[in-house]
């Protein structure tokens, strides 16, 4: 983030300082992440053209965050994701232990909220940052399928929470050009996810505010096990997104 001319006084006044954050901050994001899914649900049906036929959607990105110079504490981020799929394709396999032989309509809803938590390493690079934590994403979407000439509609709800690993890497320049990714991971069992984000960015040059422009690619991988969550699910979701971000220093 940029700094008040206050901060930057600040900063040459007091080297050892350089290595925190001195201002509060606070901060939004939004994009668009136009996505396409490939991958499997349940007994082996695919989500794509031989399958469910699902279209690529654009979903909605908006993030929130606060920053402080305090070392112990950790810097606090939510993102909310909305992200939902809709199909019309034709199967022959189960799902929810229901046969499907026929045209189907369906819903594939993977909208989910993180809340990061996350601390800054104190590196003397002045225009590289570094991030780490812990993030908890709780998923509160549902798969749905519908059979055009049986009629039956078979629920199933993606209702549950992942613990991830969080990383972060912004590299600034003095003319407001800078590069991001982020990582989200976590596996155990048949349990996996990956979350990666990079993209470039601009700082327009505006005093008292930072706001910016974001472009980048976002991948999502999911892999679900039915004992722990109510379905199988082996997804890949990716695709570019394109946002703005504003931030306020005080």
């Amino acid at each position: 983030m940029k700094k008040t001319a206050i901060a930057a006084a600040l900063l040459a006044l007091t080297p050892v300082a350089a290595q925190a954050d001195l201002l509060f901050t606070v901060g939004a994001k939004a994009s668009v992440w136009n996505v396409e899914p490939e991958g499997m649900l349940d007994d082996g049906i695919s989500v794509e053209k031989d399958g469910l036929n699902m279209d690529s959607e654009n979903g909605q990105q908006l993030t929130v965050f606060f920053e402080h110079p305090v070392p112990v504490l950790p810097n606090i981020k939510i993102r909310r994701t909305d992200l939902e799929f809709n199909g019309d394709g034709s199967i022959n396999a189960e799902f929810n232990d229901t046969l499907y032989t026929e045209e189907v309509d369906s819903t594939m809803d993977l909208s989910h909220t993180d809340l990061t938590l996350y601390w800054g390493l104190p590196l003397p690079l002045p225009f590289i940052d570094i991030n780490f934590g812990v993030n908890a994403r709780q998923f509160d979407g549902k798969a749905e399928l519908y059979g055009k000439t049986t009629l039956q509609r078979e629920t199933v709800d993606l209702d549950f929470v992942l613990p991830m690993l969080y990383g972060e890497l912004k590299v600034n320049t003095p003319i407001g050009i800078y590069g991001h990714a982020d990582i989200n991971y976590v596996g155990y069992g048949d349990n996996k996810m990956s979350d990666i984000s990079y993209g470039l960015g601009y700082d327009l040059p505006i005093p008292v505010v930072d706001i910016g422009l974001e472009a980048g690619y976002r991948t999502l991988t999911l892999q679900t096990d039915e004992d722990d969550v109510d379905i199988n699910a082996d997804v890949d979701l990716a695709g570019a997104y394109f946002g703005a971000s504003l931030a306020v220093g005080f």
